[in-house]
């Protein structure tokens, strides 16, 4: 879930303050009952904790002492349901939950707010390739760091391997489509600033409309603030965080297959196809 605080001082008072434990925090945890229960949901690699980092700065919210929720271990809760359940107010939960029909009912008996993020697809597969390569611990590692060089690692994020069960960018688009119509839309770009690649009025704009949904109160003092130290290299899964850095590694051959690949279901997403941007 995440490195102990064993890092830099930066990092441990991240640590402490996202969890709920710094002396800021401590004092609404225990004692406000006002604060929402939140449900983050994000496809893998398109800024999970950029937005765990602009709920958590705020002082009334924390993450949940959790995993990042994913297909592969919600049954430790028995379903979203039983995770629900155990969510105080307060309390922030990072997910990378694929859409299922029920979802937003129960979200709703669970008195739940649901934020989904979203990123450019064609960002979304270049950092899943530094991620996954990095990453000894991840499950695609030795398939990844075996392939010959970095467009045959983007063949891969963009095409899928059946063989090594390896989602193409079109199919993890269609696993999270229906939380599009389900509570907030935040994309990427508007909420990473300047820090990567973005517009501080975009940013500012986006951390509104995030407490806005949420009904926190935040003055423009608080959300300048916040939004000073949002983006940061405090996460342990971070690596540059740009918009648009995709086209560094794109050339034409992978233009044409993230294009084949993605097809019409980009559109609902608000992005473009490469032959479109």
């Amino acid at each position: 879930m995440g490195r102990k605080i064993t890092r830099s001082a930066p990092l441990n008072m991240w640590t402490l303050q996202r969890f709920g434990l710094s002396p800021t925090k401590l004092p609404c945890r225990l004692f406000d009952p006002g604060a929402p229960k939140v449900f983050c949901v994000s496809i893998p690699k398109a800024g999970t904790h950029l937005l765990e980092r602009a709920l958590c700065l705020h002082r009334k919210l924390y993450r949940k002492l959790l995993p990042t929720v994913s297909d592969e271990n919600i049954g430790r809760w028995n379903g979203l349901d039983g995770l629900l359940a155990r969510l105080r107010r307060g309390q922030v939960v990072a997910s990378h939950l694929r859409f299922r029909a029920e979802y937003p009912t129960i979200l709703e008996r669970r008195s739940t707010r649901p934020i989904f993020l979203i990123r450019d697809p064609h960002d979304v597969v270049v950092s899943q390739v530094h991620y996954v390569s990095k990453r000894t611990d991840h499950r695609l590692h030795d398939l990844y760091v075996g392939l010959p060089d970095e467009k045959a690692k983007l063949r891969v994020a963009i095409a899928g391997d059946r063989t090594h069960n390896v989602a193409s960018i079109g199919e993890r688009l269609d696993y999270f489509a229906g939380w599009l119509d389900t509570g907030l839309v935040v994309r990427f770009e508007d909420l990473v600033g300047p820090g990567g690649g973005g517009e501080r009025e975009r940013q500012l704009a986006s951390l509104r409309t995030i407490y806005d949904f949420l009904h926190m109160e935040a003055d423009e003092a608080m959300i300048g603030s916040i939004a000073d130290r949002l983006f940061s290299s405090d996460s342990p899964t971070f690596r540059r965080g740009a918009v648009g850095g995709w086209r560094r590694f794109f050339d034409p051959e992978l233009e044409a297959l993230f294009d084949e690949e993605v097809g019409d279901r980009i559109a609902p997403y608000g992005y473009r196809l490469t032959g479109e941007v």
